[in-house]
């Protein structure tokens, strides 16, 4: 049984089911995200004769609304991975590293005054140190040198007494943890093919709405302030696509509950 609310104000989360390029099919339908948008724009084309007879001149003979593609909006709240991917026009790879130690490893100062990689990340400041080639002499961090430790690098002062000399070859001994995460590479796509789907509600009324996007063709439509001072929304926008199989590039859905 259904009825009728007398206004609508939804409320709900959106998940996506990213097409994978690699693989060529859809990758499996993710987590509900939060979204501050999600707007479905239908389109049209009014086409119109007009009449150039004197006696009803400038009057329609005919005319006709022909149907164009429509329009999705998503404005998304939620940071997930395949959303900031999305954002970027970027493919999610793994970034990963087994956890182990540098046991006097040699290190070639290759310059001062600049950031060096050590070669992992996510270095354990515990029992970290550099030695001169002989191990006579330990650099003090903070003087001699100091460490980015969640990227893994090491920038040594030209201006601290005793600071080894540039192309010099150190002793390197620490550990450093596991790294399990993933990484953006940017730029690499430039749409996202997706299947969309709404799960919410009138809250007016709390009746369900349910609203399946079969295809859409998406891709970024602005900047992402990493220093903004506010929250900073995703935003989605494209195309829906009729794909094969289907006879409409979405459905939208009012289940009530049966009595």
């Amino acid at each position: 049984m259904t009825t009728t609310a007398r206004a609508i104000l939804a409320g709900g989360l959106v998940s996506f089911n990213i097409w994978d390029t690699v693989a060529l099919a859809y990758a499996g339908k993710g987590d509900p995200l939060d979204a501050d948008k999600f707007e479905i724009k239908p389109n049209s084309e009014e086409k119109t004769s007009e009449s150039r007879s004197h006696k009803d001149y400038g009057q329609a003979r005919a005319s006709v609304v022909l149907p164009k593609p429509t329009e999705i909006t998503i404005e998304l709240s939620a940071a997930s991975v395949q959303v900031l991917a999305m954002q970027f026009q970027g493919i999610v790879q793994s970034l990963t590293q087994s956890s182990g130690a540098f046991a006097a490893q040699d290190f070639t100062l290759t310059a001062l005054d600049v950031w060096l990689p050590l070669g992992k990340r996510n270095i354990a400041e515990a029992g970290f140190e550099f030695t001169n080639a002989g191990n006579t002499v330990t650099y003090a961090l903070g003087t001699h040198y100091e460490v980015n430790w969640l990227r893994g690098e090491v920038r040594f002062k030209s201006t601290a007494a005793g600071a080894p000399a540039a192309a010099a070859v150190l002793k390197l001994t620490g550990t450093y943890g596991a790294v399990d995460g993933k990484k953006i590479l940017g730029g690499r796509v430039t749409q996202v093919r997706t299947q969309v789907f709404f799960d919410g509600q009138n809250m007016v009324d709390s009746s369900p709405l349910e609203v399946d996007v079969w295809e859409a063709v998406l891709g970024s439509s602005n900047g992402f302030d990493f220093l903004g001072s506010d929250f900073t929304p995703i935003t989605l926008s494209g195309k829906l696509v009729t794909p094969p199989g289907k006879t409409e590039p979405y459905e939208i859905r009012t289940p009530g509950a049966s009595t």
